[in-house]
């Protein structure tokens, strides 16, 4: 059982399709609030090279590689931030092993379906996973059906709103400072 010790340290999760914004919102929320963010994807592409994409193993062992480097995080920070498209079935296991460690704050960010590839096709392809159109839209419609116990929601449907970003997640994290807050 966590400790109230626990719930000082935070995670915030922020799930959305794949070009949803959701990378693009982390580092902003570093740059304005101080928080660590951890880009998943890199990991999972250094997970990729050492067992090749094909491995059936591929998936799991990138969500605990990701649960390594969070734990990480989590020892040398309070508020740490990651990002998740929610379509994989090791998502609450992670979450879960998460959840002994920090209190999750789980932010839903909304992004049309044309908006999330125009950017996923307009983003850095050495530090996402290499996937096709085809695959792009599987994922993103699993990931838009997702549905958990948002704390908070983004809607990054039109040009990003820094203001409106940062003041939600700023309120949020203010909320929950304490366990009456959770």
């Amino acid at each position: 059982m966590p400790s109230d010790q626990t719930f000082m340290k935070k995670v915030l999760v922020l799930v959305g399709p794949k070009g949803a914004g959701k990378s693009t919102i982390g580092y902003l929320l570093a740059t304005d609030l101080g928080l660590h963010f951890l880009s998943v994807e890199p990991i999972f592409l250094g997970v990729r090279e050492q067992l090749g994409a094909s491995n059936s193993q591929f998936e799991q062992a990138g969500f605990r590689a990701v649960l390594s480097a969070l734990r990480e995080a989590l020892g040398q920070h309070d508020i740490i931030c990651f990002e998740s498209t929610g379509a994989s079935a090791y998502l609450p296991w992670l979450l879960d092993a998460l959840r002994q460690e920090a209190r999750v704050l789980l932010v839903r960010v909304l992004a049309a379906p044309d908006q999330c590839l125009t950017r996923v096709h307009a983003r850095d392809a050495s530090v996402h996973i290499p996937v096709s159109d085809d695959q792009i839209e599987r994922i993103n419609a699993v990931a838009q059906s997702v549905m958990l116990p948002w704390t908070a929601e983004l809607d990054n449907r039109g040009p990003l709103d820094r203001t409106l970003i940062v003041s939600t997640i700023r309120q949020l994290l203010t909320a929950t400072a304490s366990p009456a807050g959770a």
